[in-house]
């Protein structure tokens, strides 16, 4: 039998007491005016599984943060949400959250004429572009649907999405309850984009049935495998190829004559007064000028022709990227990454879900997950550990995790697979 010296295991324990203690997070919040405590505020790490409320003076706690960058959230009814942006490696953190009182934006510079609507004609678009469209999304209900209000600017063309309490999420295929804290939704029918930002706290679900608890595992296993999240963390590791991953270059080349013409054509619309023919293109049609432009008939062949190619190409790289090759710097407790143009992502222990086909009308066979990523700007991006990255808003992505990426699909950044696949 191996016998530890005393000495021995009292510094292995005051090492390991000293980092659980170095791992934590406490303070108090206060009213910003009165400093008076604020009690039953909400505090937690955003997409994570770990909160806490203050008790009656104002105080909270958060224990056993692991490596990574998260903001920390503080929220309560009534005052504005505070958000804090930190590194594990500056922990542990005492804080005092000054809480303001919150002040309905009345609008007291109009901007552009809105008019404020409610969930019965919103409600089917918010779920869709929030919760998503897979058949995770079927399972999800939105508990306090009614809070959620909306504001339509007909100028734009344009929904935006609020709410005065955290957005309640039920979600019975994956087992967790969440609290997202809204704070952006926007959705731009011109451009036929939609984005909204937020904090989110999840919490394990109830159950005592064995055979729920065990589907919630599967689930929440499949909703990890091919995931961002997954893709991030096997970044991190340096283990793209093994957990499945092909990455390439992907270079869009815009159809810039297209382009021309399609501004020439508006722009000459706009001079003329009716002259306009519209002509068949693809499944719609098009103006294009006709008669009184010099070159006559030739130029309304010559516009349908260019208007019926392809708005831009796509150029594949044939050599497939390690991590490597996307590394820029390392730290300690991250990573950068820097890409230009795009990537093409390919998940290849996977493949997509009839449901991604469906949503697309695509008579095809299903294939490996593709999905395509890019920068809004040419910044590096951090990478962590549990598969997080910042700053998040400058990360994009279209295709497979277009539609996959969305609340529905979501897992708090401290979710670890049940099985390996």
């Amino acid at each position: 039998m191996l016998r530890i010296p005393a000495f021995l295991f009292l510094f292995c324990t005051l090492i390991s007491l000293q980092g659980i203690a170095q791992s934590v997070i406490k303070g108090r919040v206060v009213n910003a005016v009165s400093q008076e405590p604020v009690a039953g505020a909400s505090v937690f790490i955003s997409n994570t599984s770990k909160g806490t409320v203050s008790d009656k003076n104002g105080q909270f706690e958060l224990s056993d943060i692991a490596a990574g960058k998260y903001d920390l959230v503080i929220s309560s009814v009534g005052y504005e949400t505070n958000a804090f942006s930190f590194s594990s490696t500056q922990l542990p953190l005492n804080l005092k959250v000054e809480m303001q009182v919150k002040v309905r934006e009345l609008e007291n510079v109009v901007v552009e004429p809105s008019v404020e609507e409610g969930w019965d004609k919103w409600g089917r678009l918010f779920t869709e572009n929030f919760l998503g469209m897979t058949p995770a999304a079927e399972q999800c209900k939105i508990k306090n649907e009614k809070s959620i209000r909306f504001r339509y600017y007909k100028k734009s063309n344009r929904i935006i999405a609020y709410c005065d309490e955290p957005v309640i999420v039920e979600n019975k295929s994956l087992g967790y309850r969440i609290k997202y804290q809204l704070e952006s939704f926007e959705v731009k029918f011109r451009e036929g984009s939609s984005s909204y930002t937020g904090f989110a706290l999840f919490e394990d679900m109830d159950e005592k049935k064995k055979e729920v608890r065990r589907r919630w595992r599967q689930s929440r296993d499949k909703a990890f495998y091919g995931s961002m999240m997954h893709f991030m963390r096997a970044a991190y590791e340096n283990t793209l190829v093994a957990e499945g991953f092909e990455v390439r270059r992907m270079v869009r080349h815009y159809n810039l004559e297209k382009q021309r013409v399609k501004e020439l054509y508006r722009e000459r619309a706009r001079v003329s007064s009716g002259n306009v023919l519209s002509v068949r293109v693809g499944n719609g049609s098009a103006p294009v000028i006709q008669g009184k432009d010099s070159t006559g008939a030739d130029s309304s062949a010559y516009y349908t022709r260019i208007l019926n190619q392809d708005d831009y190409t796509d150029v594949y790289a044939r050599e497939t990227l390690t991590a490597d090759s996307l590394l820029y710097a390392v730290h300690p407790g991250y990573k950068e990454i820097y890409f230009p143009n795009y990537l093409l992502i390919t998940y290849k222990k996977e493949t997509e879900d009839p449901a991604y086909l469906a949503y697309h009308r695509e008579k095809r066979s299903v294939t490996f997950q593709r999905s395509l990523v890019w920068l809004i700007n040419p910044v590096t991006i951090a990478i962590y550990p549990d598969g997080s990255y910042y700053p998040p808003d400058q990360v994009f992505s279209s295709a497979y995790w277009g539609w996959s990426e969305k609340m529905a699909e979501m897992l708090p950044l401290d979710f670890r697979p049940f099985d390996k696949k």
